[in-house]
């Protein structure tokens, strides 16, 4: 049960965030520079069971430590940027899967850098891509859809 568990709080993390599309190819090569107000801890709106811990690994890539405030594991995630147009996507995947596979979300966040929200990708695509330039010419095509994105946004707090 042990070893499942990491695997369980995973599952559990994405069916609270909207279950976002998954694929094994990214949006893009990552090479958006990170962006300085996302770095910190940061709190769920709708939630305040975890932190969540962002910080840079280099100039466009980013870690994030979601940390339970009780007992239990951090899971770690490594994400970046995507530009389509003037709209940023997070692409992220977990850190300690041996098969990669990338989640996205529409990334908004406030002026003040005070207030992020994460809108997942809806789990409802059953497209499957062979390479980035087929995902992202599909993103483009798509983006200003409402049903390309599930329901519930997801709204972070700064916490620090």
């Amino acid at each position: 049960m042990k070893k499942f568990f990491p695997y369980l709080m995973f599952v559990f993390s994405l069916l609270f965030m909207g279950c976002p599309y998954g694929s094994e190819v990214a949006i893009d090569d990552g090479k958006t520079k990170i962006d300085e107000k996302l770095l910190g801890k940061w709190e769920s709106k709708s939630s305040s069971d975890y932190d969540y811990i962002v910080s840079k690994i280099d100039d466009t890539t980013y870690k994030i430590e979601k940390k339970p405030r009780g007992e239990g594991e951090v899971t770690v995630y490594i994400g970046f940027l995507s530009a389509i147009g003037t709209t940023k996507f997070l692409n992220v995947w977990e850190e300690q899967n041996t098969t990669r596979t990338y989640y996205f979300y529409k990334m908004e966040l406030s002026g003040s850098g005070a207030k992020l929200t994460l809108s997942p990708v809806t789990d409802n695509i059953k497209e499957k891509f062979e390479s980035s330039s087929e995902l992202k010419s599909f993103f483009e095509k798509n983006q200003n859809l409402s049903f390309f994105y599930s329901k519930d946004d997801e709204v972070y707090i700064r916490a620090d």
